[in-house]
């Protein structure tokens, strides 16, 4: 229930506020593959320079830093976005359901998931490639094509 309810209410939110996706998408990915490569590292070095911080909890920190606060707060920042209608909507979708696959990594390990978040989580994952490839898409378009509502 708990992937449920936060894939609910990142797309309500998105949903509502209406703002620019594109920047935030890619951001995340960035994200991701910054995570992947210099995550482990960065998180040792911490532990190295502050003794007191556990290497995986630095980790976790790091993760959510780079994968999720960063593009939600990009998000919140952003102007309007100048997709319209359905392509708005699938924008949001995307974006919503993979903040949702990469935040259940860390959400796996605060609460625990029941029949209906094992079966969110596992759907999510397997089209989590889909996903990735459409948003990435969809933010190109947005990007590149509108700003501030209108077409270049």
């Amino acid at each position: 229930m708990v992937l449920v309810v936060v894939l609910a209410a990142l797309l309500l939110l998105f949903l509502i506020m209406r703002h620019n996706v594109g920047l935030p998408f890619l951001a995340m990915i960035a994200g991701v593959a910054v995570y992947e490569n210099f995550g482990a590292g960065f998180a040792e070095a911490l532990h190295d320079w502050f003794s007191q911080i556990d290497v995986s909890l630095a980790q976790q920190g790091l993760y959510a830093l780079f994968v999720i606060l960063v593009p939600l707060l990009l998000y919140l920042r952003a102007g309007r976005s100048g997709l319209f209608g359905v392509l708005r909507i699938v924008e949001n979708v995307v974006f919503a359901s993979m903040l949702t696959i990469l935040a259940s990594s860390i959400l796996v390990d605060y609460f625990s998931f029941d029949n209906t978040s094992v079966e969110l989580a596992g759907w999510l994952e397997g089209v989590r490639g889909y996903l990735m490839v459409i948003g990435v898409i969809m933010s190109y378009v947005d990007v590149f094509l509108f700003r501030a509502g209108r077409v270049f």
